[in-house]
């Protein structure tokens, strides 16, 4: 009875020592995240573009995308994005 005691608190000290290794690495793993880099305002976290119909600068991630004579471009909304579009089309 002792040995399966001491086999359960063993059982129990690794399954502790695990769930503290996996809490440890999550945290650093949030503190090198680019998203994390991001909310704490670092600088070069976010990668901007800039919108060319409104000058307005967008998060890429963010921003709508629209293929424009053979490259892509980024829009901060729909509105801008219709409204490139149309002048595509009219010229």
């Amino acid at each position: 009875m002792p040995f399966l005691m001491r086999l359960l608190q063993l059982l129990a000290a690794l399954l502790m020592l695990r769930l503290l290794l996996r809490f440890v690495a999550a945290f650093v793993r949030g503190l090198t995240s680019p998203d994390a880099a991001a909310s704490r305002g670092d600088a070069g976290a976010t990668d901007l573009v800039r919108d060319r119909v409104c000058n307005t600068f967008v998060p890429r991630k963010s921003a709508l995308r629209a293929q424009l004579g053979g490259h892509e471009e980024y829009f901060c909304s729909a509105a801008c994005r219709d409204k490139a579009l149309a002048l595509l089309k009219a010229s």
